[in-house]
């Protein structure tokens, strides 16, 4: 499967013909567009697939594959951006935003919250699947978990097995446990991937299993699981490693 490189997006943002309002939306849009950045198109939403008044503020989102991730100076970064553009027709501006995710779902909540469709932002079918039902109802769930979770930490590794883990605690539940959310997928032959989420005690216990993530996890506790039932995602605010020669490696990347 192709995706397109996020360089070929720029004619279509027609960003020559608009300046930054303030130096952090000229600095992101620098970084995005960087020739050195090797950034790929998952998912778009243009602001022309959705139906505007005449005048009305332009908002393009994307869900990207840092493709050049594995290589930061940082071991373990992200590898998933998301960035969103806010474009005014009539003063020629755009405000740009971005953010770097460990798991793709964390992604897809961050554009959603600065009002991306839901729909929009899904990977693209033979992207790769989840394994099991478990995984795809939590996933539905972080995808709509607004500004639930502050993230404390993450790590994704780029070899077999490829896994991300990301420790949170949960705004809705103070004084709240640590929560770990796990990604794995065995090896590059592998047909699907597993996303479990387990509970600690505290910070310092969810970092102690992650020296070993062979260890089950904890459960979460059974009332926290029922919240897993996929419910209506409601917008809400902020809050493979190998450099491609042409176009990326298709399979999801490790971490996702």
């Amino acid at each position: 499967m192709y995706i397109a490189s996020f360089h070929d997006a720029r004619d279509e943002l027609d960003l020559d013909e608009f300046d930054a309002t303030d130096p952090e939306s000229a600095r992101t849009i620098n970084r995005l567009f960087d020739y050195e950045s090797s950034l790929w198109i998952i998912a778009k939403q243009w602001a022309s697939d959705t139906l505007r008044r005449p005048g009305a503020r332009l908002h393009d989102y994307f869900l990207l594959l840092d493709s050049y991730a594995a290589y930061n100076e940082r071991p373990g970064a992200p590898q998933i951006v998301a960035a969103h553009f806010d474009r005014d027709p009539d003063t020629r501006t755009v405000r740009a935003t971005m953010t770097s995710h460990a798991l793709i779902p964390f992604a897809q909540n961050w554009l959603v919250g600065r009002g991306a469709d839901p729909a929009k932002v899904l990977e693209p079918e033979g992207w790769s699947d989840p394994l099991d039902t478990e995984t795809g109802q939590l996933e539905d769930f972080l995808r709509g978990s607004g500004e639930r979770f502050e993230i404390h930490g993450s790590f994704s590794r780029h070899e077999p097995p490829y896994e991300t883990w990301v420790i949170a605690t949960d705004n809705e539940q103070p004084p709240s446990p640590a929560q770990v959310f796990f990604w794995r997928l065995p090896d590059e032959r592998s047909p699907a991937y597993t996303v479990r989420r387990g509970q600690f005690d505290n910070l310092d216990a969810a970092y102690e299993w992650t020296r070993d993530t062979a260890t089950p996890l904890p459960a979460a506790a059974r009332a926290q699981a029922a919240r897993l039932r996929a419910a209506p995602i409601q917008p809400s605010p902020a809050q493979a490693p190998a450099p491609p020669s042409t176009s990326p490696n298709t399979r999801r990347p490790q971490g996702r």
